[in-house]
C-alpha cells in the first residue's frame, strides 16, 4: 500500500468504519481532500513579560461565543472537533484560506501523529493592526490525512487525550 493523501471519500469511509474517530462529525465538512474542523469559543494568551522555553508557561484563557484575535498577538486555539487518528495515518492541519487572506496566520508545526487522539491545540497569530472576531463553531482549519507506508507505534506524547487548549508543556 502507497502512502498517499487521503480523498474525502476514502476519509468518509474510514469515519463510517470506526477506524477514525471525528466527533461531532458532520460529512458536510468533509472536502475533497480533507476536512473541515471548528473553532472553539476559547483562546490562551501567553502572560509575563519573558517566555523561559525549557520551562510551562502562564496563560490567561478566555471563552466565549467568539474569538477576538488581538492584533500583532499569537494565540492558541483549539479544535471543536475531538479526533482519533488510526496507527497507519497522520495529518497536517492548515488554515483556511478564507482566514489567511484576512492576515491571520497559522504558526503550528501542522503536524499531528499517527494514533494522536484529542482535541487540536492550533497556535494563530492576526498579522492585522486591528483584532479579528471569530465566532465559535466557525469552519478554522482543514485536516489533511495521509497514509503511512507501515503502521506506527502511535503517538503517546504528553499531548495526547488533551480535550482542551494545551500550552506549552515541560520538555
Amino acid at each position: 500500500m502507497d502512502n498517499m493523501l487521503l480523498s474525502g471519500k476514502t476519509i468518509k469511509k474510514l469515519v463510517d468504519s470506526g477506524r477514525l474517530v471525528i466527533r461531532p462529525f458532520d460529512a458536510k465538512q468533509v472536502q475533497p481532500a480533507s476536512v473541515d474542523l471548528r473553532l472553539a469559543g476559547e483562546m490562551l494568551l501567553l502572560k509575563g513579560k519573558s517566555i523561559d522555553f525549557g520551562n510551562e508557561q502562564e496563560y490567561e484563557k478566555i471563552k466565549g461565543g467568539e474569538v477576538i484575535l488581538p492584533p500583532k498577538t499569537h494565540v492558541l486555539v483549539r479544535t471543536v472537533e475531538y479526533v482519533e487518528l488510526p496507527k497507519d495515518v497522520g495529518g497536517m492541519t492548515k488554515l483556511r484560506s478564507s482566514l489567511s487572506r484576512i492576515g491571520v496566520v497559522f504558526n503550528n508545526a501542522g503536524w499531528v501523529d499517527p494514533g494522536f487522539k484529542g482535541t487540536l491545540t492550533l497556535s494563530v497569530f492576526n498579522s492585522n493592526n486591528y483584532p479579528v472576531k471569530i465566532k465559535s463553531g466557525t469552519r478554522f482549519a482543514q485536516l489533511i490525512l495521509m497514509r503511512l507506508d507501515s503502521e506506527s507505534e502511535g503517538y503517546a506524547g504528553k499531548y495526547s487525550g488533551q480535550r482542551k487548549i494545551t500550552g506549552k508543556r515541560k520538555d
